[in-house]
């Protein structure tokens, strides 16, 4: 049978031959003050790391695919400007963001500091960005893990180094350039919570049990796109927003990027290796890229779509390349409309602030909670301990510490509880970096958390912007943020010990950042 043309893809090609370049002058003459970079770097480390996204320690055995730093810069004619980076973190640490911001300073005095974006996509299995030392992390020391492996605070050099580079070329090599912007769907993330019939919520909870009542919160499968293009109308880079973190492959003992990385591979595949992938994460505390339920029939399909040389299953590289199908399908979708609506300037404006939101205050018999939950975790953590020094035959399992640091790890909760109950007595409010940019009728809002679905909505749906770009785990570490509702079902990402900030610093986030957004579109209200 005669395999039939994509029509997608044949309008694609038609659309490349028939484009009509303008030359830079033409450009200008035309208006046209925006300027755009690119940049990446790899940030795969060259030796074994520990890996981040789990309570018990990894220790990478090798790469299954590279982990990047993807910058890309803005400039108008108005003097803003703007740097965006998206790596392959679990989170971006206070320590990694301070590290860049000072070799940017070196190399880039001119650029302000304050309007420099760094987002994580999340993924589970990228290398431990953090200052921190093994043995406060993990409660061991870490020459008995291995004198090859790389310091998580050796990292956070290693990563800023790089990412601060890609920051400096994308700044250096601004060009006039247009953008266009769009809105595609593609179910990739979906809301994890369980509630059952008591009120109760649990984090991947049974979905078949008979007292299993709903589903917690709304869902969101937008997929935000901004395509940016040169004076030739050329595609050079693509930003894509997505509600979704990259814990695909969270359980692996590789360094990987996650999906991320093969939606990197299927754009480079349609549009060239030369075109750059800005990756985002929306809103999504409380969604991740798994099924829930009908689960057999994504794996079903996984294998119709010959996805399964692999193997196949909800934490499959099946998995990962059916998500990214249906992410770059969104993107394909909506680029054949783009050339018509491409902006060369663009309103265009950035403003970034240290906004103060309420923690989450946590009683005393919050603390004794955590506590009494932690002990079990003490006493099994020093009989692995002692286990761990007098047993010599444990360490011939080249993974013998997964157990002991991860008890050492849910121990360590009780005492950050404790500590917080005191620490709010002084401190009540916390200040978070929080920027807005405002790109024609879009809008791109960072924030440090694991936002749940709930806050993300109330921003887009009052935003003045046509489309609103929300950018999670962005400059610093803030954990969840679950709302109300989530509170009450008492899930994992919502408990005290999880929390920084509880339903009422969220609701001023949401204040705060519509306030943000509204400030750049004041003269059309």
């Amino acid at each position: 049978m005669k395999k039939s043309v994509n029509p997608t893809r044949l309008f694609l090609l038609l659309a490349t031959i028939l484009v009509i370049g303008c030359s830079p002058e033409q450009a200008k003459e035309k208006g046209g003050n925006l300027k755009i970079g690119w940049a990446s770097r790899s940030i795969t480390p060259d030796q074994p790391v520990f890996l981040s996204g789990q309570f018990y320690a990894r220790i990478s055995e090798g790469i299954l695919d590279p982990v990047m730093a993807t910058a890309l810069a803005m400039e108008s004619d108005s003097g803003n400007g703007v740097i965006m980076v998206s790596c392959d973190l679990v989170s971006i640490e206070n320590e990694l963001r301070e590290s860049v911001l000072l070799k940017m300073k070196q190399h880039l005095p001119e650029f302000n500091v304050n309007h420099l974006m760094i987002n994580a996509t999340h993924s589970h299995s990228a290398p431990f960005a953090t200052a921190q030392s093994i043995s406060d992390v993990y409660g061991v020391d870490q020459n008995d893990l291995g004198s090859n492996v790389m310091a998580p605070e050796d990292y956070v050099e290693f990563a800023a180094e790089r990412i601060a580079e890609a920051c400096v070329e994308a700044w250096k090599g601004r060009e006039i350039s247009g953008v266009s912007y769009g809105l595609g769907h593609a179910v990739v993330g979906q809301n994890r919570l369980a509630v059952y019939e008591d009120g109760s919520a649990r984090m991947y909870g049974n979905f078949n049990d008979p007292d299993f009542s709903h589903v917690e919160g709304y869902e969101d499968h937008s997929v935000n796109l901004i395509y940016c293009f040169n004076t030739s109308k050329e595609l050079t880079g693509v930003v894509i927003n997505v509600a979704c973190p990259s814990q695909v492959s969270e359980h692996i003992y590789q360094v990987s990027a996650d999906f991320w990385s093969d939606v990197r591979e299927k754009i480079h595949e349609e549009f060239g290796r030369d075109i750059f992938v800005l990756a985002q994460g929306s809103s999504a505390g409380d969604q991740s890229p798994r099924a829930h339920f009908q689960a057999n029939a994504e794996e079903r399909m996984q294998k119709i779509m010959g996805l399964d040389a692999d193997g196949a299953g909800q934490q499959s590289l099946a998995r990962r390349k059916q998500l990214a199908i249906r992410i770059v399908d969104a993107v394909l979708g909506v680029y054949p409309y783009m050339e018509d609506q491409i902006e060369w300037s663009p309103e265009f404006g950035v403003t970034a602030k240290n906004m103060s939101l309420t923690r989450r205050l946590i009683s005393q018999e919050d603390v004794d909670y955590a506590v009494e939950l932690a002990k079990e975790h003490a006493d099994l953590y020093e009989k692995a301990k002692i286990e761990m020094e007098t047993n010599d035959k444990l360490k011939e399992d080249p993974r013998w510490y997964k157990d002991v640091t991860g008890m050492y790890r849910r121990l360590q909760r009780g005492d950050a509880t404790k500590e917080r109950f005191e620490l709010q007595k002084i401190e009540r409010k916390i200040p978070f970096h929080i920027m807005v940019v405002r790109l024609g009728e879009v809008a791109i809002a960072s924030n440090p958390f694991e936002l749940y679905v709930d806050y993300g909505i109330r921003i887009k749906a009052r935003s003045p912007a046509v489309q609103t770009f929300l950018v999670q785990l962005s400059d610093s570490k803030g954990m969840y943020l679950p709302p109300k509702r989530s509170v009450k079902g008492n899930a994992y990402g919502a408990i005290p010990a999880s929390t920084l900030i509880g339903p009422e610093g969220g609701k001023e986030l949401v204040e705060g950042t519509l306030e943000m957004i509204n400030s750049l579109w004041k003269e059309e209200q």
